[in-house]
């Protein structure tokens, strides 16, 4: 006998991802899964967890609590408490749990999920990190060094499940929709590393000069490198040309448009789909999940291809690359990080260190990598002075390190900075204003062209 699918009273697709449980609980009264009783029940229950978590959230003392304060900790625990229903079979097992299980209970039991997800994200973004472009592009660079590393730092499971507390510029081709906290870092990162993947599987000077040719100021826009890339690799196979090297010609457009325009928007979009199996098979790409990424990021692509093709614009959509008449670039390498527990305990010595002259002799001795340095910076609660100091020591290369992580001549970058990053863009600009105009420009020019690795 053939399978019969299981029909569900609730339309799992009218649920919300953000506020799962509460839109359950809206989706099983409106249909008479859950009484007015039971719904009042598992409110009461909600209102009693939370003075419970505001008594925690005050150190166990019974003093009242900002109202915002206490918003947020219902959210955090709603939050959580979805985020366990939705990890379960089905929409009618959910409703199941909500009738025979305390709201304590089922946070419980999120929160560990919460935990689990954590340490997959972190893991994620370490292979996020392994697999990142050489790219100048700002918002992609800022993203992964500074906006991912400063979510797992500021999140808070316990009080604050639901919130993002991370500055994400760079948009992916797929963007992230409707997740909240822990669940959106890990679909973002997840996202991130597909995108990552099929892009290394060309030159960085070909991507370089593919994003040149787009625009020449392609470092400091909102661009989608993914994106750019899979385009210009369909468009390389719809003009018979190799994939690898992403070259494709006016002419080469040409002939595209001329070979689209007698297709129907159908034919289009399946002629598209047909020449993405040909791009993954030179490519030799045979991982399903990624497969499945760019198949999911068609749809866009194809959509702005037919726009193209009607409007006569197909030389916006794909690009030819250009040779920028710059300088050869600089590779930086940061070295091998310390162990986690060696980073504290230097942490630990340096913020109980008196002298600033110890403070300066411990960093020289121990920090043998750029990142340590970098994350020392902000750590170790040093002052201006202090920091200064550390500059000092520093070659002109890590100075332009520095200048490339943290710019202070654009009024757009230091949007949504935290107050010491601003100090350390501050801190900097002081001390390379004091240096001589000649080193200023060496410094300068040596930014332009790092690639920091």
């Amino acid at each position: 006998m053939a399978n019969i699918e299981k029909r569900h009273i609730i339309d799992s697709n009218k649920l919300s991802g953000e506020q799962y449980f509460t839109s359950i609980l809206q989706e099983a009264y409106s249909h008479g899964l859950l009484c007015d009783s039971e719904i009042e029940s598992i409110q009461l229950q909600c209102i009693h967890f939370l003075a419970y978590k505001c008594e925690r959230y005050n150190g166990g003392e019974s003093s009242s609590i900002r109202v915002e304060a206490a918003e947020s900790i219902m959210k955090s625990n709603l939050y959580t408490i979805g985020l366990y229903l939705k990890s379960l079979p089905d929409v009618d097992f959910a409703v199941s749990e909500l009738k025979k299980s305390s709201a304590s209970e089922m946070y419980q039991k999120g929160r560990k999920l919460i935990n689990v997800r954590l340490r997959s994200a972190k893991h994620i973004y370490n292979l996020v990190q392994k697999n990142k472009l050489a790219t100048p592009n700002y918002s992609y660079n800022s993203t992964i060094n500074e906006g991912i590393k400063s979510f797992f730092k500021a999140y808070n499971p316990d009080y604050e499940a639901h919130e993002i507390p991370a500055s994400i510029d760079y948009q992916l081709c797929n963007p992230v929709i409707d997740l909240a906290g822990i669940e959106f870092i890990q679909k973002y990162l997840e996202n991130l590393f597909y995108e990552n993947a099929f892009c290394r599987n060309f030159d960085e000077s070909d991507i370089h000069h593919l994003l040149y040719g787009y625009d020449k100021e392609y470092k400091e826009l909102l661009v989608n490198i993914f994106e750019l890339v899979l385009t210009a690799a369909l468009g390389c196979s719809l003009s018979n040309r190799s994939v690898v090297k992403l070259g494709i010609t006016a002419e080469d457009i040409k002939y595209i448009h001329y070979e689209l325009s007698e297709y129907n928007d159908h034919l289009l979009a399946l002629k598209i789909r047909e020449t993405a199996g040909k791009v993954l098979e030179e490519l030799n790409i045979e991982n399903l999940p990624l497969g499945r990424y760019i198949e999911k990021s068609l749809p866009k692509i194809t959509t702005n291809i037919l726009h193209a093709v009607r409007t006569n614009t197909l030389d916006k959509t794909f690009v030819s690359k250009a040779i920028p008449d710059l300088k050869p670039g600089i590779r930086f390498v940061s070295g091998a990080k310390m162990h986690d527990e060696n980073y504290r305990k230097l942490i630990d010595e340096l913020l109980v260190c008196r002298h600033s002259s110890d403070k300066l002799a411990l960093i020289k001795e121990k920090v043998k990598s750029f990142e340590d340095l970098e994350d020392l910076l902000f750590d170790a609660m040093l002052n201006e002075e202090e920091i200064t100091s550390v500059f000092s020591i520093l070659g002109d290369v890590e100075i332009a390190a520095l200048v490339r992580r943290h710019p202070f001549k654009s009024d757009i970058q230091a949007v949504d900075l935290s107050e010491a990053e601003m100090a350390l863009r501050q801190y900097l600009k002081n001390y390379i204003d004091r240096l001589p105009k000649g080193k200023q420009k060496e410094i300068f020019e040596k930014a332009d062209s790092l690639i920091v690795e």
